[in-house]
């Protein structure tokens, strides 16, 4: 499907993730920092952030997918989410305010996974705690 096999594909792009994903979160005004989440689809993207996230000063990855979904969705309740990748219109079915803020880009990686976009979500319409349980997927 891609260049490498999804095993080595699935390898690359972690530090890329990671330092993309901070530098929209220290963009971010000081005080929704600390009213902010950083939501993954999937539990690699969470591992990028949460494996080089402590060193680049961000918040852990929340995600619904796997073991992940258990670990729920944090202890705060968030004004603004960083969402690595999805679409406007799917996340605009969940947050007033939708923006595209960076993206990722990694050739090496599966399709699937290169040319994310990283969104900035203001203004939920739903709390994440009321939603968390339609966000749970294992694969």
């Amino acid at each position: 499907m891609g260049r490498l096999p999804q095993f080595y594909a699935d390898m690359f792009g972690w530090r890329n993730i990671a330092d993309q994903v901070s530098a929209v979160f220290h963009a971010l005004p000081p005080e929704d920092r600390a009213h902010t989440a950083i939501f993954a689809w999937n539990y690699g993207d969470a591992g990028a952030i949460d494996y080089y996230g402590p060193g680049l000063k961000i918040p852990n990855a929340i995600s619904g997918h796997n073991n992940y979904y258990l670990w729920g969705p944090g202890a705060i309740d968030p004004q603004v989410v960083i969402v690595i990748g999805g679409t406007r219109e799917g996340l605009g079915g969940v947050f007033q305010e939708v923006r595209a803020a960076g993206s990722i880009t990694e050739p090496n990686a599966m399709p699937f996974e290169n040319n994310l976009t990283i969104w900035v979500c203001r203004e939920p319409k739903i709390s994440l705690r009321l939603l968390w349980p339609k966000l749970k997927h294992y694969v």
